[in-house]
């Protein structure tokens, strides 16, 4: 009944609505596959994205210049997507790679308060406390569906304000030859694949906005990483 009244209110013959709407639903089918691929290429980067920097803490026991808000920041910027994800009910492996990074952040999280050598102070214990409140308003349904899609839209304003300080950073020291960017061209690919995904499978252009700018961004630390990776030993070459 579906297919006749489609056909009818289309104003085309049978044989041609038949296929034209085999056709169509064979390329949302297609796309589909395609997204599932790109959605699993992504997951398995992510696996591996934060994993140099998991390591080297525990090898080292050192997390001197690792900044413990910066990645409370990041774990509640990822938490809010995730769960925007969730009451969408969009597929797993949609935001399946966001996942994989925000448990890496909560080890990172971990490993900082069991090596940092200076006690945190009360902003610190602030964000933990504030987070773990926010975790438990959404378990009880405090936190409607309406008030998640409503913070996701500002996330995108909290990931520019932080990328913006990153750059900043960069580029007032000029130096990144303590900076892995592997993980940022992860991430760099990451977002091309949210973008496809947001935009051909999901047509949600709150994701589309948010991951098109972190992609500018990210690109260009990334290329910010590369252009300074030898900036201490260029510095020294100069002063030579």
């Amino acid at each position: 009944q579906w297919y006749q009244r489609r056909v009818r209110s289309s104003g085309i013959n049978a044989e041609y609505g038949h296929y034209y709407i085999t056709n169509n639903l064979r390329n949302m089918l297609e796309l589909q596959q395609v997204g599932d691929f790109l959605g699993v290429t992504t997951l398995i980067g992510c696996l591996i994205a934060q994993v140099p920097q998991i390591v080297a803490i525990i090898k080292s026991k050192n997390v001197d210049g690792i900044s413990f808000n910066a990645f409370s920041i990041e774990t509640f910027s990822l938490t809010i997507q995730v769960l925007y994800f969730v009451v969408q009910e969009y597929s797993i492996l949609s935001y399946a790679d966001i996942g994989v990074l925000l448990v890496q952040d909560y080890i990172i999280i971990i490993l900082l308060l069991a090596y940092s050598k200076e006690a945190l102070g009360l902003k610190e214990y602030g964000n933990v406390l504030a987070y773990l409140a926010a975790m438990a308003s959404v378990v009880m349904g405090t936190i409607t569906k309406e008030m998640i899609v409503l913070v996701m839209n500002g996330v995108i304003l909290l990931n520019l304000a932080s990328k913006i300080t990153f750059i900043s950073s960069i580029l007032a020291s000029k130096d990144t030859s303590a900076m892995e960017p592997t993980g940022w061209i992860i991430f760099v690919y990451s977002n091309i694949v949210r973008v496809f995904v947001g935009y051909v499978l999901l047509g949600d252009m709150t994701i589309v906005g948010q991951h098109f700018i972190n992609l500018c961004f990210n690109l260009a630390i990334t290329l910010l990483v590369f252009k300074y990776r030898g900036g201490k030993q260029e510095a020294e070459k100069k002063e030579e």
